[in-house]
């Protein structure tokens, strides 16, 4: 469990010490004797230390809050999911307890950073801070349904007395005394001295620093040298280019949709299955189950995947979104590939899998190539024979020109000067999302500087790797050979799987 003291500064600087020490230790091994898998390893492990050293360089501890993620959102979504997959032992309520005390303390230290990037210059925008408050409101109110106190009412029944008293009466202090009272002093910090001061402007580039700040987040999340200025230009072309496609393919029609969406994406599943060995000569060995979510979905959204957890007490569950909505009755094949098979949950298995990778390796998770394969797999569903319709297609298209629109969109707010009100229009116009829906996925993309970019990129590195290949090798290009190149070592930075890939067709050929 980390140290509460985490964003400190003291913390920080400890870490950065350990990256560099971590750089001069790799440094000085000699490369070139070591095998081309250990040289995999190294050029891996190398990047990451040289990215997170010039992390390092930006405060971005000093805006430690936004309304997407962090300690306490992600603090109540565990909770959350302890309604259907409960705590089974007193170790993990002692561990549950830690977590508590530790975002207790991260909320302490925010509050104490934030005032810190106020002398400083450095703000969140305005827009993020009115929409973190009333999360923060609702998480920090003593009530029976507060999503906090679920983990006191799923405690199982093989956990007896005087051991669940005691669990029950240290979880209920802690929730009640330390982590809601915890919540509220940042609510009231933000909403009382925070919100005054924070900025009306929207990018990263408006700070100090900032742009070179936006420019290094861009290069981590593509894994090129391009300019936010020709990402922006790539984005724009992609836009015209899938329009124009679904310019070519018959409007879906209202109403077709499926009384049991569990049911139909089971199905789907088992279709999938059967058409995978066209394409793959390796499938993971491990399952996952299709569940009905028990939250709402965010915008356009109808799947989520969920890999399991770390300890095994919980499964990979692709959660469906049943309730009332444009999505509601429809089944989706393009994001069935996209966050199940062959996409994330195919890929991270296939990784996880592999007993040869450093640990570092089978968990390891590169912006680029985790996203940009999961784009590419749902790009796949002509050849696997998924999509036999127009309708089929045109989600797919759909699917590229969400990811095609945020190199423009983010791009735009960070680095070229658009509003917050250009970017909603932008998005309305091209992506045909409502109010809310625009809104929610700008507010994204301010909060979450450059991190949308890895879709599309990614994406178009693995076509144009794929097209490489299939010039290279002619009539020896086989799908199975050539994905399963491309997965069995896992997630890494798409310029070092470049390099292994050119290897490989060089040995093919």
């Amino acid at each position: 469990m980390p140290s509460g003291d985490v964003l400190a500064t003291q913390s920080l600087a400890d870490s950065l010490a350990l990256e560099r020490r971590f750089l001069a230790e790799i440094l000085a091994v000699p490369r070139d004797p070591l095998s081309a898998e250990s040289k995999l390893t190294y050029d891996i492990f190398r990047r990451q230390r040289e990215q997170d050293i010039e992390a390092f360089t930006y405060p971005a501890e000093l805006l430690p809050i936004n309304p997407f993620e962090g300690p306490p959102l992600d603090l109540a979504r565990s909770a959350a999911d302890m309604a259907e997959f409960p705590l089974k032992t007193a170790q993990d309520y002692a561990h549950w307890l830690q977590r508590i005390e530790y975002s207790e303390r991260w909320m302490r230290q925010a509050i104490a950073n934030m005032r810190d990037g106020m002398r400083r210059g450095y703000t969140s925008p305005r827009v993020l801070m009115e929409r973190a408050l009333p999360l923060l409101q609702v998480l920090s109110t003593d009530t029976a349904s507060n999503v906090f106190y679920v983990p006191l009412r799923s405690m199982p029944d093989a956990i007896k007395d005087p051991e669940r008293a005691r669990l029950s009466a240290a979880l209920d202090s802690a929730v009640r005394g330390q982590l809601l009272p915890g919540i509220r002093e940042l609510h009231d910090f933000i909403q009382r001295d925070y919100l005054p001061r924070t900025r009306q402007s929207v990018a990263l580039s408006a700070l100090p620093l900032g742009t070179s700040w936006y420019a290094s987040l861009v290069r981590r999340a593509t894994d090129t040298a391009l300019t936010p200025s020709e990402i922006h230009s790539i984005g724009s072309a992609e836009v015209e280019r899938i329009r124009s496609r679904l310019q070519s393919l018959s409007p879906p029609l209202p109403g077709a949709g499926s009384a049991d969406l569990l049911t139909a994406y089971r199905d789907l599943k088992s279709q999938t299955l059967t058409a995978l060995p066209a394409l793959f000569s390796v499938l993971p060995q491990a399952d996952f189950e299709i569940r009905p979510a028990v939250t709402p979905a965010d915008t356009g959204r109808s799947l989520t995947y969920r890999p399991a957890a770390a300890d095994g007490a919980t499964p990979v569950i692709l959660y469906v979104y049943t309730a009332a909505s444009a999505h509601a009755s429809t089944v989706d094949i393009a994001q069935f590939l996209q966050e199940a098979l062959p996409g994330r949950y195919f890929q991270s298995a296939l990784q996880q899998e592999n007993a040869q990778l450093p640990q570092f390796r089978r968990m390891g998770a590169a912006p680029a190539f985790v996203q940009g394969w999961a784009l590419y797999a749902a790009s796949l569903g002509e050849e696997l024979g998924l999509y036999r319709d127009d309708e089929a297609r045109h989600g797919a298209a759909l699917a590229q020109l969400k990811c095609a629109a945020a190199l423009v969109v983010d791009t735009g707010l960070h680095a070229k000067g658009w509003t917050r009100a250009q970017a909603v229009e932008y998005l309305r116009t091209q992506l045909a999302l409502d109010d809310a829906g625009a809104n929610l996925m700008t507010d994204h993309f301010i909060a979450q500087p450059a991190e949308a970019l890895a879709c599309k990129m990614g994406e178009l590195k693995f076509q144009a790797l794929r097209g490489r290949a299939q010039q290279m090798l002619g009539a020896k290009f086989d799908y199975g050979a050539y994905h399963s190149e491309v997965l069995k070592e896992g997630a890494m930075p798409l310029d070092i799987l470049e390099a292994k890939l050119q290897v490989w067709m060089e040995s093919q050929r």
